[in-house]
């Protein structure tokens, strides 16, 4: 697939979020990435399903991208598609019951409530147990950093991790989208997009007065 920008909202000012969403689609952006954090599973809180919803309402043709940070993600399947949520991105880490079948079900519920199915893991996690589900899932979102925390440099792990995946994906003529998140930066999103992701999770990289918008965008998706 062609190179995608996803922008997560939450390097923003929250007392300017919605004028720089409005600025992010007026440029081209069409998948919004909202990280929710349950103080659990990440040291941290951040936002919630009424963020989806709102920017659905606004914005219907955007894709809301949900990056759940939570302990027992699928508790939460059925209150995010009612918020009109697109993808559903659950980290592989943060479900207690790692059985195969359990793993599964979760992936099925999540399609069964109309979203797409994106698992995620840390940098850290062999992205090689990720083999049973990876004919079922929409997606594969690899961290690029400790989940939970702008701000931090890119741990070198995710290349190969990516590298991993496209291959297996080549390899078993599968469909899933190889995503990243975390520490995409000027001097880092050319290796990852070599590497093999094809959705770059970006903060900081366009954090830019609205002129210099576009021109962050193009570099990552032409």
């Amino acid at each position: 697939m062609k190179s995608k920008v996803a922008v997560s909202i939450y390097v923003f000012n929250f007392l300017e979020v919605g004028n720089k969403i409005e600025e992010l689609v007026q440029a081209g952006v069409d998948w919004i990435h909202v990280d929710i954090m349950d103080g659990n599973f990440v040291n941290n809180y951040a936002l919630c399903q009424k963020f989806c919803q709102d920017i659905k309402a606004k914005y219907p043709n955007i894709l809301i991208d949900a990056h759940l940070m939570c302990i027992e993600p699928q508790r939460y399947i059925e209150s995010f598609s009612n918020a009109k949520t697109d993808n559903f991105n659950f980290h592989y880490e943060a479900v207690t019951n790692k059985n195969e079948t359990n793993i599964l079900q979760i992936i099925q519920d999540i399609k069964a409530n109309k979203m797409k199915a994106v698992i995620a893991i840390n940098p850290e996690t062999n992205p090689q147990v990720l083999k049973p589900f990876l004919d079922q899932v929409d997606g594969v979102m690899c961290m690029s950093i400790k989940p939970g925390f702008n701000g931090q440099q890119l741990n070198d792990m995710v290349y190969d991790n990516i590298i991993w995946l496209a291959e297996y994906k080549k390899t078993n003529n599968l469909n899933f989208f190889i995503q990243v998140d975390g520490g995409v930066r000027e001097n880092t999103y050319l290796k990852l997009k070599q590497s093999g992701a094809e959705v770059l999770v970006v903060g900081a990289f366009v954090n830019v007065p609205n002129s210099e918008l576009k021109t962050q965008i193009n570099k990552i998706e032409n």
